[in-house]
This record gives structure tokens, sequence and C-alpha cells, in this order.
């Protein structure tokens, strides 16, 4: 039961998820910054220009854009996140704490498939991470049947070679006389090569600790598939959040016009 409180923070971690404030609707528009290509939605390379704007914007963002509200992305900071997960007769509640991740401004964009009209805007980046370490605190609560656990410590995860393809969907929007570029849905299954995990206080022997830790290191390609999809919940609702933050204050003309 503890090795599933740690692996519900694993595969909420590797979703990338953080805290992320949604702009207010009152915000001031915002120039595009110069790093940023102009993109016509209506070209046939929309695609290919969207690819280039992404991958010259991660460096860009590694200490942040105050422009447009966006946090520092390495390290990417989430102060605190919730995760229940439950499945027949077992359930665990999470909290994790004070999270950093380290490596996401080193992402490579490979692919991005964009179809945009006056109204609406498909969007797929295909993505790949090197190396993606997240650290941070966690407290956990589980019950299988009428026994019941806890779990708190710290806890370290290092994931390599992570790619996935954001999926994204919105449409056009009117506010104050201007139109603006909403995203509605956010989906992605990450995969990845290699994990390690440590952890600290799964077990108050330290003999214990050791051996919960090498069974999730052995085993943890399975336990991730069954409890990433669960984590969506969570997870969806910021990186929705933090998308707009571009979309909801760019007015859709100059964030991506159309060709004269």
């Amino acid at each position: 039961m503890k090795v599933i409180l740690v692996l519900c923070g694993v595969a909420l971690a590797a979703c990338l998820s953080a805290a992320a404030p949604q702009p207010r609707v009152d915000d001031p528009e915002v120039e595009l910054p110069s790093f940023m290509d102009i993109c016509y939605r209506d070209a046939p390379e929309l695609g290919k220009c969207i690819k280039n704007t992404i991958q010259r914007m991660l460096p860009e963002m590694q200490t942040g854009i105050e422009s447009l509200g966006f946090p520092t992305l390495d390290p990417y900071v989430s102060k605190s996140t919730y995760i229940d997960y439950k499945r027949n007769q077992m359930s665990a509640s999470l909290h994790v704490k004070n999270a950093k991740t380290f490596g996401m401004s080193q992402a490579e964009i490979l692919d991005v498939r964009a179809a945009a009209t006056d109204k609406a805007l498909t969007l797929d980046v295909d993505v790949r991470f090197p190396q993606i370490v997240i650290e941070g605190y966690f407290k956990g609560e589980g019950r299988f049947n009428s026994i019941k656990l806890a779990s708190k410590g710290y806890f370290n995860n290092t994931m390599t070679d992570v790619t996935t393809t954001w999926k994204m969907a919105g449409q056009v929007t009117e506010r104050n006389g201007e139109e603006y570029l909403q995203i509605e849905s956010f989906d992605m299954s990450p995969e990845v090569a290699n994990m390690k995990i440590y952890a600290t206080g799964l077990f108050p022997d330290p003999e214990l600790n050791q051996i919960a830790l090498e069974f999730v290191n052995q085993y943890w390609p399975m336990m991730y598939k069954e409890l990433l999809p669960g984590t969506r919940q969570v997870w969806e609702p910021v990186m929705v959040e933090l998308v707009n933050k571009i979309f909801l204050r760019v007015p859709y003309r100059r964030l991506l016009p159309k060709q004269e």
C-alpha cells in the first residue's frame, strides 16, 4: 500500500503538473515577445512554424517570461498538489508539497500538427525530455479493506527519455470587443524509458524502506501505467490554465493572424 502512495506521486509528477494561477479576464493584452515567430493560421506550414516558435521559447522560459506571467520553468515549482486513487478495495490519498521539477526547458519539440480556422484551433505537439528530475515532500494515507496505513517523507524521482504528445483544442471567444483563443482541453500520456525512485518514510524501519524502494524500482512500469490515467483530473485544468496565459492575453488576430 505504501508503494502505491509513492507511485501516485510519481505518476502525477511525470505529467509535469504544477499549480499555476489562471490569467484574469481583465489582464491587459501584451505584445508577443520578439523571439516568437509570427505564424499565420491559414498557412500550409502552420505546424512547422509553431514547432520552431515553441522550440525557441523553451530556453527563454527557463527563468520565466514576466510579460506573459509565466513562472520559472527550471526548476518548475509546485507548492501543494493533492491526488486521490481508488480502485476496488484499495484507496489512497497523497499530498505532495514543495515539489521542484528540473529539465523542462531542455525539451526537444519533435513535430507539431496544427489546424486553425477563424473560430477554432487544434494542436498536437510531439515532445521529448532527455531527463526530468522531480523532488519534494509527500504525506499520504492508504486503505485496503480494513487495513489503514500512513507515510510521509522526502522523494526524488529521475526519469530519462520522456516522450509524449500534448493534445490541445480551443475556441475563439470575444472579450471587450476583441477575439481571443481559449484552450478548453489538454491531454497527454507521457511514456518513460527509465525511472529511478528514492523516498524516505515509506516504513519506519530503514531495511523495510529499502525493500519497498527495490520493489518500486523493479516494477514501476506496471504501476505507472495503472496509476497514470487517474491523474488527468488533477493536471488537465492546471495545463489548460498555463497555456491560456498566452492565448487569453494576446488577441487572436495577433497570435495567429491571417495572411494578407
